[in-house]
Order: C-alpha cells, then structure tokens, then sequence
C-alpha cells in the first residue's frame, strides 16, 4: 500500500470519527452511512479506514488516556473542539498500536488534516505538540 493510500485511509477514518463523536450513532451505522456517501475505489484503502475507525473505538478509553496524559493539568479529551478530539484520536491510536508507517507520517498527515478541518487557526500546531508527546511518550 502507498503512502498516499494510507493517507486516504486516515482522511476516511477522521472523518468516520468525528461523524461519529457529533452524532448519536453507532460506529457501525456511521461506517455504512459513510461509504455510502463517498466514493472509494480502492478496497484496500476502504478496509484500512474500517480498521482504523473500528479499532481507535474500540481502543477509545486507551487512546483518550493517552492524550490527557499531554493536555494541560485537568483537561479532558472531551473538552477539545471535536475535530480535533477526532484527529488526535484516530493519529493516537495508529501511533501505539500500529506500525504501518512512521510516527512521523501519521503525525504530518494528522496536521495537515487539521489545516483543512480543524476549526481554530491553532489546531495544527497543537495536535502536532500532543502527537509528538505521544510518540515520544511511546519510544517511536
């Protein structure tokens, strides 16, 4: 799989994320109404967004420990702009317990998600700051 299949797959599962942290949904649901809005040609690309959705859920006390662990003293992942929350999730999960691609590209990609997505203008720079703490926190 390329890099840049497995960027699409992040793109798809960031956004299976947020749909599903904004809405009242199930991780199943949201993954059938997702894919059948967006267009994919690339089995493999759909099957590792499904994973990478699916999983960062079911790994989700795991993965928003984690990230509190480098948010200031006494926030919470529940208290970040969903986005955000959404990026910082998917990213932090592929970083502790994928090996797909370096930390360093889960991360780049994370940020530039967050250029487009993000809803302050402080978004990347902090998403990079939490993320490289991850990855440094994790030894990789």
């Amino acid at each position: 799989m390329t890099n840049r299949d497995k960027r699409r797959a992040r793109h798809h599962a960031y956004l299976m994320l947020y749909q599903w942290d904004i809405s009242s949904l199930s991780p199943e649901e949201i993954s059938s109404l997702y894919w059948e809005e967006v267009e994919e040609t690339s089995p493999q690309v759909k099957e590792l967004a499904k994973r990478l959705f699916r999983s960062t859920v079911e790994s989700l006390e795991n993965v928003d420990t984690e990230i509190e662990k480098h948010l200031k003293e006494g926030w919470k992942v529940l208290r970040l702009l969903p986005v955000d929350r959404s990026i910082l999730r998917g990213a932090t999960y592929e970083i502790l317990n994928w090996n797909l691609s370096p930390a360093e590209a889960v991360i780049n990609d994370a940020v530039e998600f967050a250029k487009l997505y993000g809803e302050d203008p402080k978004s990347p720079a902090f998403i990079n700051a939490v993320l490289d703490k991850v990855k440094r926190d994790v030894g990789k």
